[in-house]
């Protein structure tokens, strides 16, 4: 479909492709499943209609399909090729127990061919062996007869493997050399090999027995678990076992695993471990981790087996000492794996090298400052350990000890000067930590903030200055270390330096409005000196603290910078009242404001002071005004202010306490008429109610403003006299009669 002169196809992003390659490319498929396609020819490019393709090649099926069939068929003659396989392997494998004269049988038509040799006993050779009269056994029997090379034992070794059973590991040879001349050579990859006598020659000797050696080892790594009871009894009394060993380790990838994954693992691998060179170890440790692993799982039932290990062949595999104390019995071991440190980091561990290997008492010590408690052994061996997997130590020791919260500031600032830690376990490990660095001299730079954030520096304004000097000083951090508790119930213990160096800490201190409302109080408190003006943004509540704790001075300018909130005006005047009643500052306020300031916290006195200014002509026009003056009017011991009769009679209703009105109708008598007298009675509860006109006698109780009451009542003539009960000493009001 393609023009005759095609050179190349266009297949995407690839560009173009020589037609000759696209069946190799990897977009062939998308390509001829186009309906259209860029070709190039000599002389010019077009496009080609090409979706008629797949109906060319097969109608009923695509590209895609045909692709799957022929994947699938693949697939199937693969798998019958393999189960063909396995079933010749069977097969072959039969073939060792068959009878000489069915295999001859089975080979029929070559039964001439072999039989001519016998030349004119040829029938007689055919009659014997295909009945069963003779089979490849014959040469055996032969031998009973006369001793030759092999002697008796080494007779019925052969017979036995003949007959297709298998000798016990140990049975005796005499002379394995000949018996190897006259084994087959299908017998090395059988388990009749596995004889501790046949595979001492054989192993002495690698050279000439280099095949039967390759055999052995091909049987042992096809069955393994079938021939670990021959290599239990080899290992006893072999004498070839680090060559067998090796040759295994060498030849067979899957030797290490298989030792391992046995049954008799432990004494497969303290033989791998005693046996073998120090060189070989060490490949294998590369090779397979698990090695290693499983030493170091079991180093105390290796130990139990050979006991006179020498340690350097566990050095080797790069064995770690799980449980030092577990090979308590093994001192020589113990004492060279712990001098090396090949022994793992655990607190158990450093604990029993501490006690028992260096002599040392404070065991206690290594529970609360563990690392403080290792420096001062100054033991090579223990630091050297220690060091080797500092990032160990601290994540597996030091992180796990909940109570290693006491580590001195000298083991803190050796910690965090390491660059081979990861600095975030650093910092868990400091938050357990209740100890502080004294000072910032000795501490990295990129660890100052990190320790103002976690609180381990000592709380000292000594250290503040310092940090804030720092090019890492930050702000937020200063603040949110000062907000702690503990740091701030230490450094306030210390006054706040004064001098003009510390100018700018207490600028701060005054700025830092993100310091707990608790705190900012505490340190504002401190402050040795007020300052000119209020801080920007730091919110009414700081503002507030500033003004209870006396920190602003007092001034017009510092007032007014105020005026956007009214509560703390009045607050600010009332905390500096005496200054304003003296008249100095040049603060003008309303009678609003004034009202509002006599509702602060200040005392009557100055609340009567304020008054005094107050134009009290307001009080119809403001009642609620009367309700705060009137008290103060009541309980202050001074002359009342000229007042008209009804700024008199609304101070009284507004008064309170039915005795405070009574109080201030005293004060205020001289400015009542006699009837705003009597009326202001009759709104009182009985008995004052009942002071009028009339024939009945109204009791009052004994008190003082009731006596001073009565008192000018009667000198006024409104009532028509009073005296005192015999009976109760009540006051008895004589009224007037009309």
């Amino acid at each position: 479909m393609l023009p005759a002169n095609t050179i190349s196809v266009n297949v995407g992003n690839a560009g173009m492709v020589s037609l000759a390659g696209l069946p190799e490319h990897d977009q062939f498929e998308s390509v001829i499943s186009s309906e259209n396609v860029a070709v190039r020819s000599i002389n010019h490019s077009q496009q080609v209609n090409i979706s008629g393709l797949q109906d060319r090649v097969d109608p009923d099926n695509t590209y895609e399909e045909r692709k799957s069939a022929i994947e699938a068929k693949a697939h199937d003659t693969r798998n019958d090729t393999m189960r063909r396989i396995r079933t010749l392997r069977a097969e072959i494998a039969s073939l060792r127990t068959s009878r000489f004269e069915d295999l001859l049988r089975s080979n029929a038509d070559r039964l001439d061919e072999l039989f001519s040799p016998f030349g004119e006993n040829g029938a007689l050779a055919r009659y014997l062996i295909l009945e069963g009269h003779l089979d490849d056994t014959y040469y055996q029997y032969t031998s009973l007869f006369h001793s030759g090379r092999l002697s008796p034992d080494d007779n019925r070794f052969l017979i036995q493997i003949r007959a297709f059973t298998t000798p016990e590991p140990d049975f005796p040879i005499d002379n394995p050399n000949e018996v190897a001349a006259a084994m087959r050579d299908d017998d090395f990859r059988q388990s009749y090999v596995l004889n501790v006598t046949l595979v001492d020659c054989l192993l002495a000797d690698p050279a000439r027995y280099a095949g039967q050696i390759a055999k052995l080892l091909e049987f042992l790594s096809a069955n393994f678990g079938g021939a670990e009871e021959f290599l239990d009894v080899y290992y006893a009394s072999g004498t070839g076992v680090p060559s067998l060993l090796d040759a295994l380790a060498e030849r067979w990838n899957g030797f290490v695993p298989a030792v391992i994954s046995s049954g008799r693992n432990i004494s497969h691998v303290t033989r791998i471990v005693s046996s073998l060179s120090e060189n070989r170890l060490g490949e294998l440790a590369v090779r397979f981790d698990e090695l290693p692993g499983f030493v170091t799982d079991n180093l105390p039932k290796i130990l139990a087996e050979v006991p006179e290990l020498d340690p350097t062949r566990l050095e080797s595999l790069a064995v770690e000492v799980e449980d030092l104390a577990s090979i308590e019995s093994h001192q020589v071991v113990l004492r060279h794996m712990f001098g090396r440190g090949f022994f793992k980091l655990s607190f158990e561990n450093l604990a029993y090298a501490y006690e028992k290997m260096l002599g040392e008492k404070d065991v206690e010590g290594l529970r609360t400052r563990n690392y403080t408690t290792l420096r001062a052994v100054h033991d090579k061996n223990l630091s050297a350990r220690v060091e080797r997997d500092f990032s160990v130590y601290l994540g597996k020791v030091l992180l796990e000890l909940k109570d290693n919260a006491e580590e001195s500031p000298d083991a803190l600032l050796a910690i965090i000067d390491r660059d081979d830690v990861d600095e975030e376990a650093v910092e868990r490990f400091l938050t357990y930590q209740t100890t502080f660095i004294p000072t910032l001299e000795d501490v990295p730079a990129r660890w100052v903030p990190k320790l103002f954030d976690l609180g381990r520096i000592q709380p000292t304004w000594s250290n503040c200055l310092a940090f804030m000097d720092a090019e890492c000083y930050d702000e937020r951090q200063l603040a949110d270390y000062l907000d702690r508790d503990e740091v701030r119930a230490t450094i306030l213990q210390e006054p706040i330096p004064d001098d003009d160096g510390a100018a700018g800490l207490r600028r701060f201190l005054l700025n830092a409005g993100s310091l707990s409302e608790e705190g900012y109080r505490d340190y504002v408190a401190a402050l040795p000196r007020p300052f000119k003006a209020f801080p920007e943004g730091i919110g009414p509540e700081k503002s507030q603290i500033l003004i209870d704790e006396q920190k602003i001075v007092f001034a017009k300018d510092t007032f007014d910078a105020l005026a956007g909130d009214r509560d703390l005006q009045v607050s600010f005047l009332a905390s500096n009242i005496e200054t304003y009643l003296a008249g100095k500052t040049g603060i003008s306020i309303d009678d609003d404001f004034r009202e509002e300031l006599v509702k602060a916290d200040i005392d009557d006195a100055q609340r009567h002071a304020l008054i005094g200014s107050i134009d009290l002509a307001s009080l119809t026009d403001a009642p609620g005004r009367a309700a705060v003056i009137a008290p103060i009017f009541e309980r202050v011991n001074r002359p009342l202010p000229e007042l008209s009769a009804d700024q008199a009679k609304l101070l009284i209703e507004n008064a309170g306490p039915v005795r405070s009105k009574v109080s201030l109708m005293n004060k205020a008598a001289s400015f009542l008429p006699d009837e705003m007298v009597r009326e202001i009675l009759s709104s009182l509860p009985a008995p004052y109610s009942r002071i009028t006109k009339g024939y009945f006698t109204p009791y009052l109780d004994v008190t003082a403003e009731n006596l001073e009451l009565v008192a000018w009542l009667n000198d006024r003539d409104i009532i028509s006299s009073w005296s005192r009960s015999i009976l109760t000493g009540e006051i008895r009001v004589n009224l007037k009669r009309r």
